[in-house]
Order: structure tokens, then sequence, then C-alpha cells
């Protein structure tokens, strides 16, 4: 059944090479505003990729990503993309956070240096503004204790916690996770899923690229299985689990458990 709400992302027929390798192979996907897409699949299967062309960390070659009302990356002249001047493309992607595998946090800055930065830099926020800002992120992800603390200093799913408070700092309408929890151990991957979580119960429209089939299971509205550069298929979380809708699912399910 159709999602009554407002389409936030709409992907259309995505295709994406890698030089002779056609890594995306006519992804489409709509995921509505408030709701949670999680992607599971095997490795290479494109979900990663999928994700950085949302972002325009990768450019696709043919298909519409559209964020909102904005094609990502691309004007229109008749039917040919023209890519986007890059300060248009920085323009974009200030409405899309993005939490990766591993943290890619400043090393040199502190947490809080780190997730004021880009407010102060980018949305031309005043010092005091942008840290009474980054103080209710770190409460809301349980780090106000390491506001002064080096990265280094911190375990690996407080780090990750505090890369996910510096990607809401910019307060985007969209977040993306890609495999967000693969570089932590099992003791700190549930710190950062019940963060992930959290964020879910408060609204925020996600696509989560994920391999924690129990939390993709507890947090999304729909769950979409990609194989070999496509969309094998989607449903809600009940039926994509118990029902398992395609064969590839059930393989793919099977291997995993």
């Amino acid at each position: 059944m159709a999602d009554p709400r407002e389409t936030l992302v709409r992907a259309e027929n995505v295709r994406k090479w890698f030089g002779p390798l056609e890594v995306l192979k006519g992804v489409s996907l709509q995921v509505a505003k408030g709701e949670v897409l999680s992607i599971i699949g095997p490795s290479g299967s494109g979900k990663s990729t999928f994700l950085r062309c949302i972002n325009q960390l990768e450019t696709y070659q043919d298909g519409r990503i559209f964020v909102g009302d904005d094609l990502i990356g691309y004007n229109l002249q008749g039917d040919r993309l023209v890519p986007l001047p890059q300060r248009r493309v920085v323009e974009q992607r200030r409405n899309i956070g993005m939490v990766f595998q591993q943290f890619n946090l400043f090393w040199h800055m502190t947490v809080l240096e780190n997730i004021i930065e880009a407010p102060m830099l980018v949305l031309g926020q005043r010092r005091e503004q942008a840290v009474d800002t980054a103080m209710g992120l770190l409460r809301r992800v349980g780090l106000a204790e390491k506001a002064n603390a080096y990265p280094m200093k911190l375990s690996g799913g407080q780090q990750q916690r505090a890369a996910i408070a510096r990607a809401l700092a910019m307060k985007p309408d969209l977040m993306l996770f890609d495999e967000p929890t693969s570089a932590l151990d099992p003791e700190t991957t549930g710190e950062v899923l019940n963060v992930i979580a959290d964020l879910a119960e408060s609204g925020m429209t996600m696509i989560v690229v994920t391999h924690e089939m129990a939390f993709a299971r507890r947090v999304s509205d729909r769950v979409v299985l990609m194989d070999n550069g496509k969309v094998d298929c989607e449903s809600d979380p009940e039926t994509f689990f118990r029902d398992q809708p395609s064969a590839r699912l059930k393989e793919f399910l099977a291997t995993i458990h």
C-alpha cells in the first residue's frame, strides 16, 4: 500500500558504472518524509554506492534522484542530465546528513569542535549558538561529558555517536547511515543502534544500510533487499522477515542465520 506521507526521496531507474562495471542497474525507490527505510543485501550489491549517489559522493550516470524538489547532482536539459556546478552540489548536500562505516572525525579537534565546525563555517552560526546546539546533541547521544575529549580517547561506539551528533548539527532533512556498526564490537554496537532507534522514533527520515537484521526489523517502516545492483524485493518488516517474499531473500537470510 502506498505511504500517504509526502515523498522526500525518489530514485528513478538509477544506474552507475565504475569503468566497465555496472554497479547500479536501474534502482528505483521512494522514501516518505518521516519514514525509515533499511537496505540489506550481500557485499557488492550496490547498497553503499546507492547511498553515496544520494549524497553526491558518487555521481550516477543515468536515471534520477530527487530529494524534495531537488534533482540531485544535475540539471535537466530536455532528457539530458547536465552536472551541477560544485557550489550547487555542496548546497544540496547541506540537507543530507551521512554517517559512514568509519567515523571520519577530525583527530586534532575535540568532540565539541568537530560538531560546531560545519554549522559555523557553512551555516554561519555564531559560536555560542553552535555550542548550545552541539551540547544538546551530545546530551541526546549520551556524550555530554566527552565534549572536550579528543576522538582518540573515545571508544568506537562513542566516536560513532559523536559522528551522528556532528551530522545532526547541520539540521538535515534526511539522514543516511552506511553500515554504521560494521566497525564496532558487539558491546558498543548496541549504543549506536539505540541512538539511531531514538532518531527513528523522533520522526527523522532515514535510509539505513545495515547487516543488523533484528535492528532493521525493529525500527524500519520498510526493508529492501538489494542484490547485484538491483532492488530484489521490499515490504514492511513483518512481511519481509516472516514471509520472505523472494527466493533470493530466503537464500540470503539463510546464509546469515
